[in-house]
């Protein structure tokens, strides 16, 4: 069973989660299951069920469990099933909990869209989590359906309340960001470069996450187009030095590896070579094997 979109969108859409401080009641099993779950997911899953056994009333508890218990479903193969039900229920519990939490909503929500049927999977389901999400604050119920339309499919409706969300709300990064990567994928490289810059420029943007990925954008589209490559060059230079260290921005290797793709169409070996020494340091293996690509 294939599961690994669904918690990626749970990473996506539930970035608050992690910035929120734990209670006087939160146990520390769930800070260490917070600070491992990157490197090492079977080490986080029992820190986490330990802090489960000693706070089961504890929300963040409870979605913590709910995202390693998915990162576990997307690595696994026969217990895949049974983890993405684990994390159902983490997720459904956290939101009991704490019925107005935004992020905790959103990420079941993420959770309904992406599931398969036989794992709890529910586009129905999800749509009541916008709907809720949208009682409770408008912007972030627009975000919530932006979300919607776009994991189902829904183009029409998806690029109709982008293009209204852009223009009520110019101050937000996360809309002028999406209507670039739908530039992108259209090819209308352009006007993505432009979308991307906005994005950068925009006022609002929790911790510069969307702005951070606007920067690595330009980068990739002055590769996708082969055009204002200097621009692209300087905007993943941006990227490297300045973007913090998060699940929800690339890892700053594949930045490194861009640069290198960018320098070899600027025909700089030098430069080319010091971006690969510093992108082959990654373990990930799509990166090594692009490396190798490029190398060739």
């Amino acid at each position: 069973m294939q599961l690994s979109h669904i918690f990626l969108a749970l990473t996506i859409t539930a970035i608050t989660s992690f910035a929120v401080v734990a209670g006087a009641g939160s146990p520390a099993e769930l800070q260490q299951a917070k600070a491992i779950m990157a490197t090492d997911l079977n080490l986080a899953e029992k820190h986490i069920e330990r802090a489960l056994a000693k706070a089961p009333q504890n929300a963040e508890v409870q979605f913590i469990c709910g995202r390693i218990m998915g990162q576990q479903a997307e690595n696994a193969i026969f217990s895949a099933l049974s983890y993405a039900k684990k994390s159902l229920r983490c997720l459904e519990q956290a939101v009991a909990l704490q019925p107005h939490d935004i992020s905790y909503r959103k990420g079941l929500m993420s959770f309904y869209l992406g599931a398969p049927g036989i794992a709890g999977g529910d586009k129905q389901l999800a749509w009541q989590e916008v709907e809720q999400i949208t009682q409770l604050n408008a912007l972030q119920g627009t975000l919530a359906k932006l979300s919607y339309y776009r994991q189902t499919e829904q183009t029409a409706q998806y690029q109709q309340l982008l293009a209204q969300s852009r223009e009520n709300h110019p101050e937000q990064a996360e809309f002028h960001y999406r209507h670039g990567l739908v530039l992108q994928e259209d090819k209308h490289y352009a006007d993505a470069f432009n979308a991307f810059a906005a994005a950068t420029q925009a006022t609002l943007d929790e911790e510069g996450i969307y702005q951070f990925n606007a920067w690595y954008q330009i980068g990739r589209t002055a590769l996708f187009s082969e055009q204002q490559l200097e621009s692209g060059i300087q905007a993943l230079n941006n990227y490297i030095d300045n973007a913090p260290k998060s699940d929800n921005l690339p890892d700053k290797h594949w930045a490194h590896f861009r640069l290198a793709q960018l320098h070899k169409l600027s025909d700089n070996n030098t430069m080319m070579q010091q971006h690969l020494l510093l992108a082959i340091k990654s373990n990930d293996k799509e990166l090594q094997r692009e490396i190798r690509r490029l190398q060739r």
